[in-house]
């Protein structure tokens, strides 16, 4: 989530430097306005899977899973595994 929320707001704020640099001094605010606000919405849901990955693979560089955890997995999944047949 913090990669996300870091990665949208840093796009949104480039896009609109860059917006804002080619119209100088005619800046359309209402058309910024617009599509900001567009691509805020659309950003995270296109970014999510990315960086949820990143995030997990952060996480499991930080945390690495114990032998314990490791066997709780596999029982978990062998006994799912029996139910879904």
């Amino acid at each position: 989530m913090t990669i996300a929320i870091t990665l949208n707001i840093g796009l949104i704020m480039v896009a609109m430097a860059i917006a804002v640099a080619f119209t100088i001094p005619d800046v359309p605010v209402v058309t910024l306005y617009v599509v900001l606000t567009v691509s805020a919405l659309v950003i995270p849901v296109g970014t999510w899977p990315i960086t949820h990955t990143l995030w997990s693979a952060i996480d499991l560089r930080v945390r690495p899973v114990s032998d314990e955890e490791a066997a709780d997995a596999q029982s978990w999944v062998g006994t799912h595994r029996l139910h879904a047949r």
